[in-house]
């Protein structure tokens, strides 16, 4: 009785392993997933055929049938897990560039592989190669137990050392190919435990059971460890889980780039600065602020209105305030060396101390400090290549109308501190909400908004999508453009480093990393992959706006089909609607029908078109009150 509840027990724990990895939501690699369920619910029927054998009939004939249906399992498990290993291993290896003679290669010891495994198991069907004898089991009872021919055991082993030395040894190789460490470290894991499964079931059922020692129950118990850790451990095999993995900054600058602001004295520069400052520190960065001397008690009134803490910040300096003066001048002197020591010491500190990042920022208003011509030749010495790198942000900021225009052209123009590194210009004048405007509303009001986009190809319309990231950036706001390889608009907007791209392409069937790149790609016939990625980017904001555009829904009709795209748009529009994110959706009313057109215009309320005239406006919904 009490070995009955053991195997009952064992298929409910296999079961429920099964259904864990099946429903495991955006497993990209769904081929690898199918197939690793196979190998669950295969060596799940082995425990069935013992349950049969010892319980339901309990008959010597018998034998015949559930040891044929158990090594069956054996074996068909093996060529699933090589499958799988194959999968996985080709594509960790898509950019490498001998990737066809490595894979001919592969393709070739595949063959070799899957043929002698099922060579051994026509074997067991045509021959069965075993003998069937009573014995005593681990439980103490007499139950009938398949003893094999010496000559199949070791064609079986020889099964089991290729199994080790070549799928298993795959999963290992595949993970010295993926730069996210969990991937990896998952691969690696699989291989291990697919390796422990293999140990496990031949000695159990092979090596112990031809010696007449039956204790296959035992075996059952290691099989169960290695197919939990192999559920968990497949999870992270999920490239697009792991790309939207860590929540990202919501601040729109990216490590080891240098912005330019310019305002006027009727700017609110404060309500910006304040927010990039307030989002850098709840980001886990830290913040150097450098400011005029005259705006000492101003600044600290104004970072208290927007949320910040500034003496408990001071205080565990996540966040150092001070003047230009304070920081630049020593006895009333110029120093410029100083100032470039302490940033490479607070630098080194911030790091050691933890923080992700150092947001060096500088509001040189209207250089009354300093000629202007000092300030370029510090910013130009090659002492900062050492102070540049993916850990520094660098934030300057300067009153337009109180400096001359060749200073500005100079600071706007210049190389800054490291070979090819450019400044990145803001404009707090104009910038900020220079897509809201045409559409006669401010940026508050647009924020929230989904507005589908109606353009002609033929006209300039991705100047109006270049504002709108454009105006996201000048508003400390993050931009997420998902598009195809070859659109106009990822061409335009690819300049701007901070932007995350999901990016769709005909030429892969899972979604792949690109790091260098800052972007996924994605199958392009994939509406779910394209939703979850969509889910992923909004989660992947802990807090602020996120500004998305989708380019192209003409584009996703001529890849998927209407109807899939009218459920896409559906499913997208709701996950936006309990979001505070603003986006926009592209689409070409001339490449489609009437029918077409309408249909998807139905589901916008805001809608808006850009022919060769401009900007038109088709219809909004009733704008936020500026007091929102």
């Amino acid at each position: 009785m009490i070995e009955l509840i053991f195997y009952v027990a064992v298929l409910l724990a296999l079961g429920a392993l099964t259904v864990f990895l099946l429903r495991q939501k955006g497993s990209y690699f769904r081929s690898v997933q199918i197939l690793f369920v196979i190998g669950f619910l295969s060596i799940a029927s082995m425990a069935v055929f013992d349950l049969i054998k010892n319980f339901l009939v309990g008959s010597e004939g018998v034998v015949l049938f559930t040891s044929i249906g158990g090594l069956s399992a054996v074996l068909i498990t093996a060529i699933a897990v090589e499958h799988a290993a194959v999968t996985l291993f080709k594509r960790s290896r898509e950019k490498v560039p001998s990737k066809t003679f490595f894979r001919e290669k592969l393709n070739v010891l595949s063959a070799i592989y899957k043929g002698y495994t099922t060579t051994i198991l026509i074997i067991s069907w045509v021959f069965t190669p075993w003998q069937t004898q009573r014995v005593r089991n681990f439980w103490g009872e007499l139950v009938y137990n398949p003893i094999m021919e010496w000559w199949y055991l070791v064609s079986l082993t020889i099964v089991l050392v290729a199994f080790i030395t070549y799928p298993c040894t795959l999963f290992y190789l595949a993970s010295r190919k993926y730069r996210e460490r969990k991937v990896a470290s998952a691969l690696r894991w699989l291989g291990l435990c697919w390796t422990g499964v293999g140990i496990v079931v031949m000695t159990y059922h092979g090596y112990l059971r031809s010696l007449k020692v039956e204790t296959v129950s035992i075996g059952y118990l290691f099989q169960l460890i290695f197919f939990s850790i192999i559920a968990y451990f497949f999870k992270k095999t999920n490239i697009l889980e792991n790309f939207f993995e860590k929540p990202c900054s919501s601040i729109p600058f990216s490590g080891g780039e240098s912005v330019l602001f310019t305002y006027t004295s009727e700017t609110d520069k404060m309500k910006m600065f304040s927010t990039l400052i307030w989002e850098g520190l709840t980001s886990g960065k830290r913040v150097i602020y450098k400011y005029p001397d005259n705006e000492d008690k101003a600044v600290r009134k104004k970072l208290k209105e927007h949320g910040i803490d500034v003496e408990k910040r001071e205080k565990d300096s996540s966040l150092i305030l001070t003047t230009l003066s304070q920081f630049y001048f020593s006895d009333g002197v110029f120093d410029g060396e100083k100032a470039v020591r302490s940033l490479k010491e607070l630098k080194a500190d911030s790091l050691k101390k933890g923080y992700t990042q150092l947001i060096d920022f500088v509001d040189l208003g209207d250089f009354s400090f300093l000629e202007g011509d000092k300030y370029i030749e510090y910013l130009s010495d090659k002492s900062w290549k050492t102070y540049i790198d993916e850990h520094v942000i660098e934030l300057f900021a300067v009153n337009s109308e109180k400096i001359n225009k060749e200073l500005l052209s100079q600071l706007s123009n210049l190389q800054m501190h490291a070979s090819l590194r450019s400044i990145h210009p803001i404009d707090l004048i104009t910038q900020t909400d220079n897509f809201s405007k045409a559409l006669g509303l401010t940026h508050r009001q647009i924020t929230g908004s989904h507005i589908l986009l109606d353009f002609d190809p033929s006209s300039n319309y991705e100047k109006i999508i270049e504002n709108f990231a454009t105006e996201a950036l000048a508003n400390a706001e993050p931009v997420a453009l998902f598009t195809h390889k070859g659109s106009v608009i990822y061409s335009v907007l690819s300049n701007k480093k901070t932007l995350k791209v999901i990016l769709s392409t005909q030429s892969i069937s899972v979604p792949q990393v690109d790091a260098q790149m800052n972007a996924i790609l994605l199958p392009a016939n994939n509406t779910s992959l394209l939703l979850d990625a969509l889910d992923k980017t909004l989660k992947s904001l802990p807090h602020g706006n996120l500004n998305i555009i989708f380019d192209s829904l003409s584009s996703l009709i001529l890849s998927v089909g209407l109807q899939k795209t009218y459920q896409f748009v559906r499913y997208a529009l709701d996950m936006l609607a309990s979001t505070n994110s603003t986006a926009l959706f592209l689409f070409n009313p001339d490449a489609h029908d009437q029918r077409v057109t309408s249909g998807l215009r139905s589901l916008f309320s805001n809608h808006v078109s850009y022919r060769k005239e401009g900007l038109q406006i088709v219809k909004l919904s009733e704008p936020k009150a500026e007091d929102a």
